[in-house]
């Protein structure tokens, strides 16, 4: 079983043929789709263990008719409504509707959403208090987002700094 940094980080450990290997991921967010879909262009049919009612359910409209699409070429399992119970080294247990079951894989991953990251922003702040400075908490430092979120909030900083005669 695998968290998503590790597989971010270790892809040259996973065979570039996943033909017949059982790959189940735990969250159906963007990040477990992106699992879905490095592993379904390699040959597997990857199955999608997600607590909510569907997958993919904050993905804009765009990228859901694509990640739609890719399911149904790839025929990718998606179990709906279930929740995770325990993590074992090649299983999950998993319940739906009041029953376990024990769902075996050869590659297992849990992507159940990112924290934000920011391990320089209170010294950052530390530093500047004295020196007049501003550091604003932006990004994932703040939170962890989608893509097109950070990217609406850099433009609308760039924006500000640009009214403001500092670009």
């Amino acid at each position: 079983m695998s968290s998503i940094d590790k597989f971010m980080n270790h892809l040259d450990l996973y065979p570039d043929d996943t033909t017949n290997k059982e790959i189940v991921i735990v969250g159906g967010g963007a990040v477990g789709l992106d699992v879905a879909e490095y592993f379904a262009n390699r040959g597997a049919s990857p199955t999608i263990i997600e607590m909510m009612d569907q997958i993919g359910r904050d993905l804009d409209p765009v990228t859901k008719s694509q990640t739609k699409e890719m399911m149904e070429k790839h025929h990718v399992k998606q179990m709906t409504s279930t929740k995770l119970k325990e993590v074992h080294e090649d299983y999950f247990i998993v319940e739906n509707d009041g029953k376990e079951s024990k769902i075996p894989f050869d590659y297992g991953f849990v992507c159940l959403g990112m924290k934000a990251y920011n391990p320089l922003y209170l010294q950052l702040k530390d530093y500047y208090q004295d020196k007049n400075g501003d550091v604003l908490e932006i990004g994932d430092c703040k939170r962890a987002r989608r893509i097109i979120e950070g990217t609406q909030e850099g433009r609308n900083i760039i924006h500000l700094l640009k009214q403001k005669e500092l670009l």
